[in-house]
């Protein structure tokens, strides 16, 4: 618990929960969302937005927040449990004040806040996170999170509870497909593994449950994403793999010194677990996703990328880190001045509350940008049923350097417009229906391209100052948009367009009717 809460969460609703949540909120009556298209498109996550619909009637928003706390329970007792299969491990009450302080410290919210304000970057990160910016614990509740159940699964092999693994590597897959070929890789390795040392009836049960568990799934996703034509899907795929989500894909993009060090230091931790029954499922996962990794950059293929069979580093990072802070709590405890360092430890571990406080209270992470307030108010408090907000969006350029890097704790400028995902909280934070946005996208082919076709009309549209003699306002409305959200700086004009509302930052206007 003391780990959840120097940890941190964000307010609701912060970056990936503003896609995430789309369904689920709609889905239980919340504002106009019913009607919103990206709202109507299908769900990548269904169970997942099932829980959200759920808890929202049953319990209300603190639910989401509660759910995430015990997550974050759940990914330290599940570090903590695999950590205590290696073969060096501390024993003394020292030693694991020592183990338990780390864990702490190193994930906790105000060390990473101190790395962004000492050097301007949140290097903390790094050691909780794999390469491309893939994580366990990202911030707040959103399906990547279940992901910490592969850390209960390896736990459970590690214990030759064999059904208990595979069901959890199962349940990680159902609340988030894109952990199917990791969570396929540690089953691979388990049943290898198991095999080898001819308990056949482990690999059984570890295989059969697991396959068992992920059926649905993968009846779900070949058939809601099945291609509608191979050039649709050719072309979708390509949208989302090389336009939407590159940091996540494109190597070339991500592959940086820090991913470098990223894959050395996961490398290290591998070799931490050699004499344990968890390294051949974590080699066999880590090898194969290797060669996966290289075969897709020799290929290009947009459709292997998005599988992200580099995904695994998610799990093997905070493993190695885990490992090695286990090797220094053993060292804590065996050296004359064990006790005062672990206290110290221990201490700093507590003391990171007060830094939590201090994050919470200096709005010192998950920050949005203050410029939308106002307007997101003024259209929580007035939309009507049957509106539909165009909202200015784009493409973004590509970044000058490579990289990946996480914006959690990095301060966001209180005035102005965000770099990229402009007004990514409206949906969620007014009720509104919008046109479209470019942080949340579709995932069926027809329906990414139609997000590409929306985004591209958008860009078009706010670039152009005379809507009625250029025929925009004629496109506009054909795509059923009744108000229209003008940034400070960009110049619309039509005979059609009625100021509501203005700030600093926005105006807003309704379409007349003809």
């Amino acid at each position: 618990m003391l780990f959840a809460v120097t940890h941190t969460q964000p307010p609701l609703y912060y970056s990936n929960q503003n896609q995430y949540f789309l369904h689920g909120l709609a889905a239980a009556g919340y504002g106009d969302l019913r009607t919103d298209w990206l709202a109507n498109t299908r769900d990548p996550t269904p169970v997942f937005s099932a829980g959200i619909a759920l808890a929202d009637r049953a319990c209300g928003e603190w639910a989401f927040h509660a759910a995430f706390f015990a997550l974050l329970v759940v990914y330290f007792l599940g570090l903590w449990s695999v950590a205590a299969v290696l073969p060096f491990r501390p024993i003394t009450t020292a030693g694991r004040v020592a183990l338990a302080g780390g864990l702490i410290v190193v994930h906790s919210a105000a060390v990473r806040v101190l790395s962004v304000k000492l050097v301007g970057v949140d290097y903390p990160w790094y050691a909780q996170a794999g390469v491309a910016n893939q994580y366990l614990l990202g911030a707040g509740l959103q399906p990547s999170v279940f992901g910490v159940l592969l850390l209960v699964a390896l736990a459970a092999f590690a214990g030759k509870r064999y059904v208990a693994a595979g069901a959890f590597c199962a349940a990680a897959c159902v609340f988030h497909s894109t952990y199917l070929l990791p969570a396929g890789l540690l089953v691979a390795g388990m049943c290898l593994g198991l095999l080898l040392s001819s308990q056949i009836g482990g690999a059984m049960r570890v295989g059969t449950v697991a396959l068992v568990g992920v059926l649905p799934v993968i009846a779900y996703t070949l058939s809601t994403f099945a291609p509608s034509s191979p050039e649709q899907f050719t072309e979708a795929q390509k949208v989302l793999a090389w336009v939407r989500i590159p940091h996540h894909t494109d190597v070339h993009r991500w592959l940086d010194g820090v991913a470098w060090v990223q894959i050395v230091w996961a490398g290290a931790g591998l070799i931490a677990f050699r004499r344990t029954p968890l390294f051949f499922p974590l080699a066999v996962a880590a090898v194969v996703a290797l060669l996966l990794s290289v075969a897709q950059v020799w290929s290009g293929n947009a459709t292997f990328a998005l599988m992200f069979p580099w995904r695994i580093s998610a799990l093997l990072v905070p493993l190695a880190t885990a490992a090695a802070l286990t090797g220094l709590a053993c060292f804590v405890e065996r050296i004359p001045a064990g006790r005062v360092i672990a206290a110290s430890i221990g201490l700093t571990a507590v003391a990171a509350v007060g830094g939590a406080a201090w994050v919470y209270a200096e709005h010192l992470g998950y920050q949005g940008s203050a410029a939308e307030d106002g307007l997101q108010r003024h259209v929580a408090q007035t939309r009507q049923p049957g509106d539909v907000y165009l909202l200015p969006c784009g493409f973004p350029k590509p970044p000058a350097a490579r990289g990946s890097a996480a914006a959690t704790f990095v301060p966001v400028p209180q005035t102005g417009r965000p770099a990229v995902f402009e007004l990514q909280r409206f949906r969620l934070a007014t009720g509104a229906a919008t046109f479209v946005d470019f942080k949340s996208v579709p995932y069926q082919d027809a329906e990414v391209l139609e997000w590409r076709r929306r985004v591209t009309a958008c860009e078009r549209w706010y670039a152009t100052e005379r809507w009625d003699e250029t025929g925009v306002m004629d496109e506009v409305r054909a795509d059923d948009v009744t108000h229209v959200v003008v940034p400070a700086g960009v110049h619309v004009t039509s005979k059609w367009l009625t100021e509501t509302y203005a700030d600093a930052a926005y105006h807003v206007y309704r379409l007349e009717q003809k």
